[in-house]
């Protein structure tokens, strides 16, 4: 005969006590790992945005203040027929970029980033589409020859251009967050001939 010990199992309230300390810590983790998942995507996109700033930055300050021949003082913007090509491969000089919007990122050429070979035939592993959301805007600006970060009004003129790039980067919902600036000051020298 079998003898039976009052205590071989567990009762129906310890069950459901576990099954809901469980689903609780279960919920707790899964939100914790949704908070860090959205943050690490969001440090990736932060990182590939300041990349897209720099790399428009050095583009742009590779490039003359102005044009030859024409005063450094002349109105900032890109001359039609720089503008005709529909890509930048004719901006020779910093004022040229003044009001540009890149979307999604191109090169110099009109091609898309993240793409190489003929006419983009063969991506790279970063795969252009990725590049997508990405939004460059460009904003060149007289400023104070005191003060780098005031731009100066209408027609007022100096000898400081004050060079911005934004990325900003589209959310699923279709908003555009600003995610990296960039900011150089340059100036000439107005003994130069121009």
């Amino acid at each position: 005969m079998k003898l039976r010990t009052p205590n071989a199992g567990f009762t129906l309230v310890e069950v459901l006590v576990a099954v809901a300390l469980l689903a609780t810590v279960t919920a707790a983790v899964a939100l914790a790992l949704g908070v860090v998942m959205q943050n690490s995507e969001e440090l990736v996109v932060r990182e590939v945005a300041e990349g897209l700033a720099h790399d428009l930055m050095d583009e742009i300050l590779n490039c003359r203040y102005c044009e030859p021949g024409l005063s450094p003082y002349a109105a900032l913007g890109p001359s039609p027929s720089e503008k005709a090509t529909g890509n930048r491969s004719l901006f020779d000089d910093i004022d040229d970029y003044a009001g540009l919007v890149d979307e999604p990122p191109h090169d110099k050429w009109g091609r898309l980033l993240g793409k190489e070979g003929d006419n983009g035939q063969r991506p790279s592993p970063a795969m252009a589409s990725s590049l997508e959301n990405f939004r460059r805007e460009v904003k060149v600006q007289y400023v104070s020859s005191t003060n780098f970060a005031q731009p100066l009004s209408g027609s007022s003129v100096s000898d400081y251009r004050r060079i911005e790039v934004t990325v900003y980067w589209k959310t699923r919902s279709g908003q555009l967050r600003p995610m990296a600036t960039v900011v150089r000051v340059v100036g000439h020298a107005p003994t130069e001939t121009w």
